[in-house]
């Protein structure tokens, strides 16, 4: 999981014309000191630069756009052989987040049924709503019995959980079960990317009643943080009546990891209220 401790920041002047601002933000990242962020911060600067010349290696430009998740860690959860097995983070617009890069989450997003959704419906035609991709999740686990699920429902969709079975976001089992299930694409590219399975834990701000946060981790200033403070104080009351999920079904095999059981607890017992209203 590309998750950092560290940051340290360079501003660095660009042509306004191409980037539409004078100024953009390069940051350096570690997991083992502020000391080696500022090191990775003048590595990537040296190759924004020569970006910027016309002077780089496929090497340098791979260096300098694929890079950590940028994202504060809230809490890290230990695997039974003590390795990592799950990060809590806040994402971009606030909300906190389970990522694990071996137990297999899917968001599946379910869009209101169109005129001719309702039309073809009447001569037979289903509706894709959330009924029918609970059904679509429960077929598939009959047809691949070695794999059990536990089913969500989220505010525009379906969540599912694997629950009996560890795999890494690039596997080919996992690509194929998301595709067979119509998990999002956008979804599945940031797995692979990010190289973990994400689960949004809190409601999305604006769902909520509130605006997304003014600036974004790792802030800048003093001033910065106070501000996103005061805005998370209002975020945490503003969601206590909301969850992302409810729990809705379960198929397959009920044996569970010990490690999967702990990322169970972490997703279900802070996060999926039964009478709460989904956000």
């Amino acid at each position: 999981m590309k998750f950092a401790k560290y940051w340290k920041k360079h501003d660095v002047t660009v042509d306004a014309d191409i980037f539409g601002r004078e100024k953009i933000a390069i940051w350096g990242a570690s997991n083992s000191s502020e000391n080696d962020a500022g090191l990775h911060a003048e590595k990537r600067l040296a190759s924004m630069q020569a970006f910027l010349k016309g002077d780089f290696s496929k090497e340098d430009e791979y260096e300098y756009w694929i890079d950590f998740v940028k994202e504060e860690i809230l809490d890290e959860v230990d695997a039974s052989d003590g390795g990592q097995l799950a990060v809590l983070s806040r994402n971009g617009y606030g909300a906190s987040v389970l990522n694990t890069d071996s137990v297999v989450f899917g968001d599946i997003d379910i869009h209101p049924a169109s005129f001719f959704d309702r039309i073809m419906h009447r001569f037979g035609r289903p509706i894709k709503d959330k009924s029918f991709v609970v059904g679509q999740i429960e077929s598939y686990q009959r047809q691949h019995p070695s794999l059990s699920f536990r089913v969500y429902e989220t505010h525009s969709g379906i969540r599912f959980m694997l629950t009996n079975q560890h795999y890494s976001p690039g596997d080919a089992v996992v690509e194929a079960m998301f595709q067979a299930l119509n998990v999002d694409p956008l979804y599945t590219t940031l797995c692979k990317q990010q190289d973990c399975f994400r689960a949004r834990l809190t409601p999305k701000p604006w769902r909520v009643g509130l605006a997304r946060p003014s600036s974004r981790y790792p802030r800048s200033s003093d001033s910065e943080q106070r501000e996103f403070e005061r805005w998370l104080r209002e975020y945490e009351s503003a969601s206590s009546a909301y969850t992302a999920t409810k729990y809705l079904a379960s198929f397959g095999e009920e044996r569970v990891s010990a490690d999967i059981q702990k990322v169970i607890d972490i997703h279900d017992g802070r996060h999926s209220k039964v009478s709460a209203d989904l956000a």
